[in-house]
């Protein structure tokens, strides 16, 4: 079978099975906001249920903060730590994390917490990605961790060209021609699954039926700034409640997240989940003063819940925010007499694309996200402007895109406090590795292959990347067992 054929073949099979993985916890995360409101009922029939609630939430906290302890890589987003391993920075175990992560992230988003199912998607689909491909050798190792992440994002949102640009946006950072034809075919096989299970209706139903007037420009571009300036105040306060969180033990600054989510169930139930609760008030029979009030405790909530600990993303409910900024905006000139009605549902849409590029400051994967979620692309050009200005705003500010912050937040003192020093060493043309993959080689533990220098030329190394006799390799050694390591890959791996 020709190689290219052979590669589309494997990214259709990984596509289906990290789709089938997150197209189930999309299932079960479907009854999160009923059941929700059916504990909220039951505490305003009978407070007593929240003596009952309180011992959930004590059992929930204290599982979700067992499996962190158990794994680290589990805990917040889970894109962070994809975009880390596809740097190089560790090797995961791919079962364990995938089960761990599924079961933790649904105790999280059924006690209550704003977070959404994307990261947990992405990360979810690249695992069981990478595991099919540790077992079957289907392709090269980061390949199938971005092939994963592509289809765990296509199935959580029915979105499969916004799960290819993400792929090339955010984890390959360029437009190469491969991952571009292999992510394409990953995403539209898990998303022709996702079709199967929840059919072809949009995620926002949002009716937008007319192109925007050119005089409405100017509110256009005021959004736009706005709502760069709002993700900047996002991506810095939810790092400052991250820090904040992390003086204090796990276990407790989830246990005071969902006692948080415990007020809000009884007083205001509306702020929970991901936000599918907070887009119910998004019309226009809905007061300016309520639009404000959800935006801010959503805004707040969001925070502490992320900030927390917890296993969960930022993707959806950070979509939900731009939406209700959207929305208090265009109602507020509405009000005014300045806008049209007509218009309401299009500043929620433009909205939601300026705060997503502002904050993960990937405005393609944003327009081409937000057309996929709401099926409407009738304002590409206010669409684009919002995205832009948003962009513009947040960098000039010199706010970091919230998803390289975390990686950098993510790594532990451990990690952190890890020295490591360069080592080069020659492959004798005799060595046991030359025409040996990467992958199939058992390198000393602490020594990591970065790069090859190969007749001048560097050539950066990958799983499947085959060793040639001459090759200059290129290793990170920990500091610490330099010496030793050193002396084992001379020794015994024919290397000087």
């Amino acid at each position: 079978m020709d190689t290219k054929i052979k590669e589309i073949f494997y990214a259709a099979v990984l596509g289906l099975v990290a789709g089938l993985v997150a197209i189930f916890y999309r299932y079960l995360l479907s009854f999160v906001d009923p059941f929700l409101l059916f504990v909220s009922d039951l505490f305003r029939k009978d407070p007593l249920y929240i003596i009952f609630w309180i011992a959930l939430i004590i059992v929930a906290a204290l599982l979700v903060n067992y499996f962190l302890q158990k794994e680290k890589l589990i805990g917040g987003s889970g894109i962070p730590q994809v975009e880390a391993e596809l740097s190089l920075m560790f090797r995961s175990k791919p079962l364990r994390v995938l089960v761990l992560k599924f079961v933790g992230g649904i105790v999280c988003a059924f006690s209550g917490l704003s977070l959404g199912r994307e990261g947990p998607s992405v990360q979810l689909g690249a695992m069981v990605s990478s595991f099919i491909n540790q077992k079957f050798n289907l392709t090269d190792d980061k390949l199938a961790l971005i092939l994963g992440s592509a289809s765990g994002l296509s199935a959580a949102f029915s979105a499969p060209l916004a799960g290819v640009l993400f792929a090339l946006e955010e984890l390959q950072h360029n437009f190469n021609s491969k991952v571009l034809i292999t992510a394409l075919v990953a995403s539209v096989s898990a998303d022709a699954l996702a079709s199967i299970f929840f059919g072809f209706e949009p995620s926002f139903d949002f009716v937008v039926n007319r192109h925007m007037d050119l005089a409405l420009f100017p509110y256009i571009i005021l959004l736009g700034v706005l709502i760069g300036l709002l993700g900047v105040f996002y991506n810095t306060f939810i790092l400052k409640t991250q820090r904040l969180f992390k003086r204090i033990k796990t276990k407790y600054s989830l246990l005071l997240a969902m006692f948080l989510a415990l007020i809000f169930l009884y007083f205001f139930p509306y702020v929970l989940g991901g936000g599918h609760l907070a887009l119910e008030f998004i019309d226009l029979d809905t007061s300016l003063s309520f639009i404000g009030v959800l935006l801010v405790l959503k805004l707040l909530f969001s925070f502490v819940s992320f900030g927390s600990g917890a296993i969960g993303g930022i993707f959806f409910p950070l979509l939900v925010i731009g939406a209700l900024s959207g929305a208090f905006f265009s109602r507020f000139f509405i009000d005014l007499g300045l806008i049209s009605a007509t218009y309401y549902y299009h500043f929620v849409i433009l909205a939601m694309a300026g705060f997503f590029s502002a904050i993960v400051r990937a405005p393609i994967t944003g327009m081409i996200l937000i057309f996929e979620m709401t099926g409407t692309l009738s304002n590409l050009l206010p669409l684009a402007l919002v995205s832009l200005v948003a962009y513009i705003i947040a960098e000039s500010l010199n706010c970091a895109p919230i998803y390289e912050s975390l990686l950098a937040n993510y790594q532990s003192e451990e990690e952190r406090s890890l020295e490591v020093e360069s080592l080069d060493l020659v492959v004798s043309f005799d060595s046991q590795v030359v025409n040996a993959k990467i992958k199939a080689i058992a390198w000393p533990k602490g020594a990591q292959i970065t790069s090859i220098l190969r007749h001048g030329e560097k050539v950066i190394a990958s799983g499947d990347t085959l060793i040639k006799g001459g090759d200059t390799l290129i290793f990170d050694i920990k500091k610490s067992s330099y010496s030793l390591i050193k002396q084992e890959l001379e020794k015994d791996f024919g290397l000087k």
